[in-house]
């Protein structure tokens, strides 16, 4: 009975999720077997990537609004908080586009000397040297805590949802809104992918060449992931008319 649940919600959401494995293969190709240099130019900071990354976080931030217009969910206004703020950190909120310097303030503390949050030395994976942080330091490391957000959302929630009668009565009651499974998977996928391809990258004797290269695969991730987020929040809004806040697709009439 629950595989053919699962059976069931695959089928039912295929429009949803048949585009995910599509763009993931495409993009780590790319990433993988692309001129170095193009790599560098399209995943760097303020590129291509970075700004299909902010546009669908944008774009989900609209779909939330519009169902939370609908059926009145704080959480589902509270996570186009989140998203939005997620569009405007990705673009410094606009610094490069309308030219205006970094505070000196937020520049002394700030790995990236822009105008965000994420790159402050508290929430950033790096030191104001440059080096990499380990253990304890990486506890508010924002890309971090983003990476274990998506997969307690888009993976283990649904999961507990359909599986722990417990979990699943809270939910229902405080109305959350859960993801399908079968789409959020792919918050999983695009990670694993991501390690692997990390793993695997040749080393060169150009080692600024080669973190360049390096640097460009989570900025790829972080779009794939910006992508699966706007088809969970184009679920939420297309079944909005819907009693499905603070259940598993699987247990919808």
């Amino acid at each position: 009975m629950s595989t053919n649940s699962y059976l069931k919600e695959i089928k039912s959401l295929s429009n949803y999720y048949i585009s995910i494995p599509i763009i993931l293969l495409l993009s780590f190709l790319f990433y993988n077997f692309a001129n170095t240099n193009t790599v560098i130019l399209l995943g760097k900071e303020d590129s291509f990537f970075e700004w299909l990354t902010a546009l669908f976080y944008f774009i989900s931030f609209i779909l939330l609004v519009l169902t939370f217009k609908k059926n009145r969910n704080v959480f589902l206004l509270l996570l186009s908080f989140v998203l939005f703020f997620g569009a405007g950190e990705e673009m410094s909120w606009g610094q490069r586009i309308f030219g205006f310097s970094t505070p000196e303030s937020i520049n002394k503390i700030n790995v990236q000397h822009e105008f965000n949050i994420h790159n402050i030395t508290l929430f950033d994976g790096k030191y104001m040297g440059g080096g990499a942080k380990k253990g304890w330091d990486r506890f508010l490391e924002m890309d971090l805590l983003f990476k274990i957000f998506t997969i307690v959302f888009g993976c283990v929630l649904p999961f507990l949802v359909y599986k722990v009668k417990f979990i699943n009565s809270l939910t229902q009651k405080f109305k959350v809104p859960v993801p399908p499974i079968s789409i959020g998977i792919f918050f999983a996928v695009t990670w694993i992918v991501l390690k692997l391809s990390l793993s695997h990258l040749p080393l060169e004797n150009n080692m600024e060449h080669y973190w360049k290269v390096y640097m460009a695969g989570p900025e790829i991730a972080e779009f794939i992931d910006a992508y699966i987020m706007c088809l969970i929040c184009l679920y939420f809004y297309n079944y909005r008319d819907k009693n499905i806040m603070g259940k598993d697709f699987k247990q919808l009439p």
